[in-house]
């Protein structure tokens, strides 16, 4: 087999490895299935044009999640010139009664994130993704302390979006894993 053709199979391989990575950036970002879909294929030609420079110095999940963060932020700059939806609007959109079970609190969670601001919305993401702070302060380039904090405003601005009693599939929304 040709080089080449080895760094193709290699990528395509890692990438369906972590596909569900992929989707769960491109869920936070994106408001409809058809924005997913293709903020999940910008991502992956992002992540195909950065290839060569993954030297494999950090793991390729922290490699992913840079590729992954700085597309997915790069359009909502691109995108903050349309009118934004506010968080209650995205939270009633969401708490229609055709949604049940455990599918409706997971749409309430992805809601509520969305309603955060980008960075957070990242720290959230990499947090239930079960990085440490200091794994996520590699892939953010913020500080180990800077991390903490914002995860802990993170937290309370979610309690508040989902209500008192903060109902997160499988427990609380943040870790405090350091």
């Amino acid at each position: 087999m040709r080089k080449d053709s080895q760094r193709h199979a290699r990528f395509l391989d890692l990438v369906e490895a972590h596909q569900g990575a992929i989707r769960k950036v491109a869920a936070l970002y994106a408001r409809d299935r058809a924005d997913r879909e293709d903020l999940f294929q910008e991502i992956v030609l992002q992540l195909w044009h950065s290839f060569e420079t993954f030297r494999g110095e950090s793991s390729f999940s922290s490699f992913l999640y840079r590729v992954a963060l700085n597309t997915a932020l790069l359009r909502v700059r691109q995108a903050e010139r349309r009118p934004r939806i506010d968080a209650r609007a995205a939270l009633a959109e969401v708490e229609s009664p055709t949604k049940t079970g455990h599918d409706d609190e997971v749409e309430r969670l992805y809601a509520a994130i969305r309603a955060l601001e980008s960075l957070d919305r990242a720290l959230v993401l990499l947090v239930l993704e079960e990085l440490s702070h200091a794994e996520i302060a590699a892939v953010t380039g913020l500080t180990v302390g800077n991390v903490s904090v914002r995860l802990s405003r993170c937290k309370e601005r979610l309690r508040r979006l989902l209500g008192a009693t903060g109902s997160v599939p499988g427990g609380t929304a943040c870790s405090t894993k350091r």
